[in-house]
């Protein structure tokens, strides 16, 4: 639907209706104008124009006009059909111009409440046409914008996104929109987009910059762009989305995917029906709404349950924040502080950039609120410039770096002095640049073998943050992927596939979890295509993207035995002891300590023994297995409270402790088959 507001300039028939109503009273003509409305809601069934005359006077009249079409309506169009109406029956003479300007479901509202003496409320509030009465929804929030300005050429639209730091997926989506040899004509939508960024400004400047140029293609009709976040657990089956989906038919929906949990890992169960209902309406409207998927790649929320039960449907684009150096967010700085009007200084620039040597728009925005807030105390308020801050005690500690996390991990000494190595090459490099000596990049891709719970993808990702902030990889970026991720279904799906998730790993790591699994006993297998690909795309992206294999040591082993190629190409091999009963008791402290959990008396005696015989079978979990008996273990305890405090209040301090009791569990018997799933059984 397209919202509109028009105004028509008019002049009162001699003797006609509405002359008469004017010159009675006030009241007389307030009547006739909601008796006009009365009308042009009558009419507007068949043509699917809804007008609403919201303010009103003898020489204008302004009107909220709904279009249920996929085309955008003329000047003369709304005319015919208005003039059509009343003009004969009311007395009422139109130019033959009216002046029409788009706006939002929001605006239109707006101007529909402040006219309540034209209009009743039920009138657009309960339309069965529309609906404008989602905004006070507790389960979700909704913004909306209407953007002006559009390229008129694919060098306008290229030097428009130069101005906020593009990554080259938005470049070449760009330059995609712009192909001479695609329809000039509405037709509907081919490809919808899954945008990566870490903060809101930043996802809406991407679908604002994608929209605009859709839009100057003729890839849009309308200009309203609708922004969907904090989206709860109860938010399905919900009338609301329904009306806003289908309302917006021509136009855009970006949905913000984080959710409102913090713990990432409830989204599979607590947000299923939200994904279903989600799934449900945007298969129902994809034709003609475009859809931006929205993911947050510090908090991804439910994206991959959302995207994945809407990728054989539909075709997702992948646009990703772009990454500059110093002097690019510099300049992308100052024009935000130019454009928003807030004075700033250079010491100021420098403090808020701090050591960082690559940065993202989302960082630029953060940095721009910051310089925002310390200019409206120092300039605008001045008399809070010299006042005392409120400051207290911080009682958690301040979030570490990855090098830090990494350091502190327990265990993995050798995996630490190999990782540390592997920076110092990369260091050395850097100084060799800067004194312009000659440079050899060299390979860069690893293997991490170990055991299942050994670390190895928690290693993986804080390389990725390191390397990282050390300047070596652009972007940082963790792409975790298995057999299922890269080999095809169908012949010719494998390469394809692959180079896809090298696109996604640029500038970061690419993880490929238990890599031999990739290949099976049949020559010229997928898994094999998956290979010979994987292989090429190492070398094409040498320079800025490291893939890791991780697996099983003997497996990865016969592996690479098989495969030279890959050999030939792996720099580092890093193998991931398993923890040692010590190891995995001082685990068990820290997962409990971040808990609150303490351990009562016999608890570590207990464990160590439990570690010792879990150490000696087959498909030992490491720190899962940890994991997993704290967790039975309060499951243990919840069972043994309920008993011993039936009905009885329970003192926090006995919430919180668990004792010798709980922790037992029978693991050498679970663990004596391969073929069961991990478990805990008491012991009889």
């Amino acid at each position: 639907m397209l919202f509109y507001q028009v105004k028509v300039a008019c002049s009162l028939v001699d003797n006609g209706k509405m002359q008469k109503n004017y010159e009675e009273s006030q009241n007389a003509w307030h009547r006739l104008i909601e008796d006009i409305n009365d009308t042009l809601e009558t009419d507007a069934n068949e043509s699917k124009i809804f007008m609403t005359i919201y303010k009103a006077s003898p020489e204008e009249l302004f009107f909220i006009a709904v279009i249920d079409s996929l085309e955008s309506p003329s000047s003369k169009t709304l005319l015919k059909f208005l003039a059509d109406c009343v003009s004969e029956k009311y007395g009422l003479s139109l130019q033959r111009k009216a002046q029409m300007k788009e706006i939002s479901p929001k605006e239109a509202r707006k101007f529909l409440e402040n006219s309540s003496h034209f209009i009743s409320r039920n009138r657009y509030w309960d339309n069965d046409n529309y609906s404008l009465d989602y905004y006070n929804n507790r389960d979700f929030q909704i913004t909306e914008q209407i953007f002006d300005k559009f390229p008129t050429n694919l060098n306008a639209a290229l030097e428009d996104a130069h101005t906020f730091i593009p990554d080259k997926t938005l470049l070449e989506e760009i330059k995609r929109i712009y192909t001479p040899t695609h329809p000039h004509k509405y037709q509907g939508h081919p490809v919808h987009y899954k945008l990566s960024a870490d903060n809101k400004n930043s996802a809406l400047q991407l679908a604002t910059c994608l929209c605009r140029n859709l839009y100057a293609n003729q890839r849009l009709v309308s200009r309203c762009i609708s922004y969907i976040s904090d989206i709860t657990e109860g938010c399905f089956n919900d009338s609301d989305i329904e009306s806003i989906f289908r309302q917006s038919a021509g136009g855009t929906i970006v949905i913000e995917l984080t959710g409102s949990k913090e713990e990432h890992q409830n989204y599979t169960t607590c947000y299923e029906e939200v994904v279903n209902f989600f799934t449900e309406q945007i298969r129902k409207y994809q034709r003609n709404t475009l859809f931006i998927l929205v993911e947050n790649t510090h908090n991804p929320g439910f994206t991959h349950n959302l995207i994945s039960s809407l990728q054989e449907e539909m075709f997702f684009i992948e646009i990703k924040e772009g990454t500059g150096n110093r002097q690019t967010a510099t300049k992308y700085l100052q024009k935000l502080l130019t454009d928003g009007k807030i004075s700033y200084n250079t010491e100021q620039i420098e403090y808020v950039l701090g050591d960082k040597t690559v940065f993202r728009p989302s960082d630029i925005y953060q940095m721009y609120d910051r310089l925002y807030r310390n200019n409206l105390r120092n300039n605008a308020y001045t008399a809070y410039k010299e006042v005392s801050r409120v400051t207290l005690a911080v009682k958690k500690h301040a979030e570490k770096d990855a090098y830090s996390r990494l350091q502190s991990m327990i265990g993995l000494q050798e995996v630490k002095k190999v990782i540390e190595n592997i920076l110092d090459t990369f260091r050395a490099q850097k100084i060799r640049s800067t004194m312009g000596l000659n440079q050899f990049r060299p390979n860069m891709h690893m293997v991490f073998t170990g055991n299942p719970g050994s670390a190895k993808t928690t290693v993986a990702r804080l390389l990725s943050e390191i390397l990282n902030s050390e300047g070596i990889l652009s972007s940082g970026e963790f792409v975790e992927c298995g057999r299922a991720d890269l080999v095809g279904k169908y012949v010719g799906w494998t390469a394809p596939t692959i180079k896809k998730k090298f696109r996604h790993a640029e500038g970061g790591i690419l993880f490929i979890d238990e890599a031999y699994s990739l290949v099976d006993d049949c020559e010229g297998s997928y898994g094999d295509e998956a290979i010979n690909t994987i292989v090429q795309e190492m070398e094409n992206n040498r320079d800025d993207t490291i893939v890791i294999f991780a697996g099983y040591p003997d497996k990865m082993e016969r592996f690479l035995e098989k495969n030279e190629g890959l050999r030939s190409r792996i720099a580092f091999h890093i193998d991931f002891p398993d923890y040692t009963p010590q190891e995995l008791l001082d685990i068990l402290h820290l997962m409990a300590s971040k808990q609150e959990l303490t351990l009562g008396a016999g608890i570590n005696e207990k464990c160590r023994e439990l570690f010792n015989k879990a150490s000696q079978t087959d498909n030992f979990g490491n720190g899962r297995f940890v994991r997993n008996l704290l967790e039975q273990a309060q499951i243990k305890q919840a069972s043994r409270l309920m008993q011993e405090y039936k009905g009885k209040e329970i003192d926090r301090h006995i919430l919180l402790e668990l004792k010798k009791e709980d922790f037992d569990v029978n693991v050498v018997k679970q663990y004596k088959s391969k073929n069961r799933t991990l478990g805990f059984v008491p012991n009889p």
